[in-house]
């Protein structure tokens, strides 16, 4: 088959590379010419239809050829549409800085480009803020006022990564002798071309990748201050682990914190039972506003553990998570039962030492069902007991009369 295929008309039939018809030079290769052939040797050659229905019949034959094509011959991966999404992996996140004011800083951001294609990016400017109590930022646009943004530059504005690459790009602070407190950037990484774009909520920019800076010009005069509002236990009665603990926080200072600490849990006069981590990802309150942290103690005998089904956790019809109860026999020494309580120690450093908070919950752990099934089974053998007492009793009267 070449481009020559003398017919009174063309004739198109769907293939892997698009729409060809036979004779078509540019389909004429691989899988297509084959079809092709057996599409000429089976029809031109063996039947002699009239125009009008040889027509008809080239249009239902071919969508069975085009089905046969793409079993036959499935698409390469080349041949597919190219993924066009913007996949940046950036580092350190966040990023803390410390410094005096009349003073130069610098950092580094490193970012690579996670796609398949040559990427040309620049950084935009913006600031955020803490969104409702869950520690997200909220990202929001300069304003005319925010004259720390214009302290920033960085060595590379704009700049091209191809793929799998890392760039280090340095911004630099210049902090004026007047900067005091805590000042909160969001480098936004994204094409040179597009226009940066915000989402409903302002937690996430739409085509680019944030990342978060909080300054510090430290002065005198910080007020750093943190207290426990709440430190709660999700249920005062378990029958099996885990125990969630949910503990607000608030910053009534006017320079960012982040305390750490932890979670002990005693049990009468057993202490430190279990020691669980708060907040080890270092995450800061801003100013004026509270901050959320939750902790989970998870080990028990036996413990509910998130669904897992394909390696995806499975979800109930409001989007919860599923749970199972995992008996692993390994840790049947770690049966709970009885009245726990947690005591919460949280430290901070007020600019001249580490300052202590604190907070206490109790609850209790109670595998009900297992102490029925074990009460039931002790009653049981009571039962068989005295009933065996009793019955040799009287096989002993019958026996002395």
């Amino acid at each position: 088959m070449n481009g020559s295929t003398n017919l009174p008309y063309r004739v198109y039939y769907p293939c892997r590379e698009g729409v060809g018809f036979i004779g078509c030079p540019i389909h004429n290769k691989g899988g297509c010419a084959i079809i092709e052939t057996l599409f000429m040797r089976i029809f031109l050659t063996s039947f002699s239809f009239k125009p009008v229905f040889l027509g008809l019949v080239f249009s239902v034959l071919s969508l069975i050829l085009y089905l046969v094509s793409i079993i036959l011959f499935p698409l390469s991966a080349s041949a597919q549409a190219p993924d066009q999404g913007l996949r940046l992996v950036t580092s350190p996140l966040p990023i803390n800085l410390v410094t005096k004011p009349g003073t130069t800083i610098t950092t580094e951001l490193k970012v690579k480009n996670g796609g398949t294609q040559p990427e040309t990016l620049k950084i935009d400017l913006m600031k955020f803020q803490a969104y409702e109590e869950s520690g997200k930022p909220q990202l929001l646009e300069p304003e005319p006022t925010d004259d720390f943004l214009n302290w920033v530059t960085f060595s590379e504005p704009t700049f091209t990564l191809a793929p799998d690459e890392w760039k280090t790009i340095t911004a630099t602070f210049a902090v004026p002798p007047t900067a005091s407190f805590g000042y909160y950037y969001a480098f936004v990484f994204s094409r040179s071309q597009d226009v940066k774009q915000l989402q409903s909520s302002q937690t996430a920019v739409v085509g680019g990748t944030a990342v978060l800076v909080l300054l510090e010009a430290r002065v005198p005069d910080a007020k750093r201050e943190v207290e426990v509002v709440e430190f709660s236990v999700s249920k005062k009665f378990y029958e099996f682990l885990p125990a969630t603990f949910s503990i607000r926080l608030k910053n009534s200072g006017n320079v960012h914190i982040a305390p750490r600490g932890n979670i002990f849990i005693d049990q009468g006069k057993t202490h430190d039972i279990a020691i669980l981590e708060v907040n080890s990802e270092k995450g800061n309150i801003l100013p004026n506003s509270n901050r959320n942290f939750d902790a989970s103690w998870t080990d028990g005998f036996p413990v509910y553990t998130e669904k897992i089904q394909d390696g995806k956790t499975t979800l109930d019809e409001q989007g919860n998570p599923q749970y199972e109860l995992k008996w692993d026999w390994n840790d049947a020494s770690k049966l709970r039962f009885g009245k726990y309580t947690a005591k919460l120690l949280l430290i901070y450093d007020d600019g001249t030492r580490d300052v202590p908070i604190e907070g206490e919950v109790s609850f209790w752990v109670v595998p009900w069902r297992m102490v029925l099934v074990a009460l039931f089974n002790f009653s049981l053998i009571v039962g068989l007991v005295l009933y065996v007492i009793r019955l040799r009793k009287r096989l002993k009267k019958m026996q002395q009369k």
